[in-house]
């Protein structure tokens, strides 16, 4: 289990245990589609379906990229969308995994 320092939320996207989290963060948006009348007034809004839940932690250490696996976007299930592993002479190697899970809106 990797190291969390004071992050208590990974938001289902974890890190191998040579990793430390630092950060964690959420965001989840919908689209609306919309429809205006002729001064440009929108006069109706409904929401898409579709709900996306992008994710993203931050850390210091190994973040187990090679572990990464191949597979298709299911409903709910988070998928690694972006990886990032960088070095430095300085410190110690940073890391930063970014998700995302597509659903229903219900």
């Amino acid at each position: 289990m990797p190291a969390t320092f004071g992050v208590s939320n990974t938001f289902g996207l974890t890190p191998s245990a040579g990793g430390h989290i630092q950060e964690s963060s959420s965001e989840s948006s919908i689209e609306v589609a919309t429809i205006r009348n002729a001064q440009g007034v929108t006069v109706k809004a409904v929401p898409k379906p579709l709900v996306t839940k992008t994710v993203s932690i931050k850390g210091k250490g190994d973040a187990g990229l090679a572990a990464v696996i191949a597979g298709n976007f299911t409903s709910g299930a988070m998928r690694v969308t972006s990886a990032k592993q960088s070095e430095s002479n300085e410190d110690f190697p940073d890391f930063e995994l970014t998700g995302t899970a597509y659903s229903n809106l219900s």
